[in-house]
């Protein structure tokens, strides 16, 4: 009698093993793209409390009135040394002219915090964060 397996048992082993492989890839796939999203995340909570440092040294450049806005860029974060430039997953350089922190007046002693983030390269801009934080 032979020893071995038969076409259909190497057929089926074979085909088992690309599911499973299937499996890890797309498993992998999820958890880099909420680990680089989490990333961005965090790069933006930076540049919000980089930029609450900013104004704080600048009281003057906010908004004096309810639902005034006003912006800090990235690169004004970065040249008066308050955050170091941020990168993106691929270690370049984000968009320093087109990334900001919008600072709105809600009322007469709340502030509304909002980064936009810009990483060209990486195809990353921002969805809208609030933080909100009182004078």
């Amino acid at each position: 009698m032979n020893k071995g397996f038969t076409l259909i048992e190497m057929l089926a082993t074979i085909a088992i093993l690309g599911i499973l492989v299937s499996i890890v890839l797309v498993s992998a796939n999820r958890l880099i793209t909420s680990s680089n999203l989490e990333y961005y995340n965090t790069s933006e909570k930076m540049m919000i409390l980089a930029s609450k440092d900013y104004f704080a040294d600048y009281r003057s450049y906010l908004p004096k009135e309810v639902n005034g806005k006003t912006r800090v860029l990235l690169s004004a974060l970065v040249t008066e040394e308050y955050i170091d430039m941020i990168k993106d997953v691929n270690e370049n350089d984000c968009n320093d002219k087109e990334s900001y922190v919008e600072v709105e007046k809600i009322s007469n002693s709340e502030f509304l915090y909002k980064a936009h983030l810009v990483c060209d390269k990486a195809g990353y801009i921002t969805s809208d964060g609030d933080v909100k934080s009182e004078k």
